[in-house]
């Protein structure tokens, strides 16, 4: 370092000029760098899980309050190392907007959720009834002798279904809904209705000619509509109570209204 005053060489710690005698000039301190407050990430989040809460589902809501609530106390503790206090406090009461949405928003959408779920297992069991239909073509061409088969026989019976299908369990269907108690006659559950399929006979032939297919809800609550099909193979209906026992003749259930 040289002396501004002469020019002469200043040694590093001599508080004067040894050629001129001046004063060295002493360093001005270096002030300190204000860091600016950082944002408070929670506050951010907070804020858009409470739109979203409003807007479009209001179960974003309650972690909308959560994060709201600890952002806003982390940044008011923080002495200013922390933003977002105004984003923390929109986020929280929208959050509390929201919840407060949740009750009238139940009120309005059970009754429409009860209603949809009988339309919706109705649905299924006229689905499941063209499926057996289906199923019915399919094991009278792979078994002509046969004829058509009840439901425990174009089940699985105790078979594992790997390539040991026999004519008396087909592998056709699920063992649910081929069940080995779904004889000609008898019922198979598979989720809200029960299933039949009964064989129709010729006179003087052990050879099921036809059959009648039914379903029926299994209580009041899981549905109105009652099925029925045959080798026709349109699917038909009535509605009223779940049925006590299968339909028996085909007549009866053309007697039903054509889906």
């Amino acid at each position: 370092m040289f002396c501004k005053n002469c020019g002469g060489i200043l040694p590093e710690n001599a508080p004067f000029c040894p050629t001129c005698g001046i004063q060295r000039e002493s360093t001005p301190p270096v002030p300190d760098v204000v860091q600016p407050p950082q944002p408070e990430g929670k506050a951010m989040a907070s804020l858009v899980l409470g739109i979203l809460g409003l807007f479009f589902s209001v179960f974003a809501s309650i972690p909308a309050i959560i994060l709201g609530h600890k952002s806003y106390s982390e940044i008011r503790n923080s002495s200013g190392r922390l933003a977002g206090e105004s984003l923390a406090l929109v986020g929280l009461i929208l959050g509390c907007i929201g919840t407060a949405l949740l009750p009238i928003i139940l009120v309005i959408a059970l009754p429409n959720l009860m209603r949809s779920r009988p339309a919706i297992n109705e649905s299924t069991a006229a689905a499941t009834v063209r499926t057996l239909n289906m199923v019915e073509g399919t094991y009278s061409t792979t078994y002509p002798k046969a004829g058509y088969a009840d439901l425990a026989t174009l089940g699985p019976g105790t078979l594992t279904c790997s390539g040991d299908e026999t004519q008396k369990n087909a592998c056709l269907i699920d063992k649910e809904l081929g069940c080995p108690g779904g004889t000609s006659g008898q019922w198979c559950t598979k989720d809200e209705y029960k299933y039949s399929i009964v064989g129709v006979k010729k006179a003087g032939s052990d050879i099921p000619t036809n059959y009648i297919i039914t379903a029926t809800p299994i209580n009041s609550s899981a549905g109105r509509k009652n099925y029925c099909s045959t080798s026709q193979p349109q699917v038909r209906f009535r509605e009223g109570q779940p049925l006590a026992a299968p339909l028996t003749s085909v007549e009866e259930c053309e007697k039903w209204q054509a889906l």
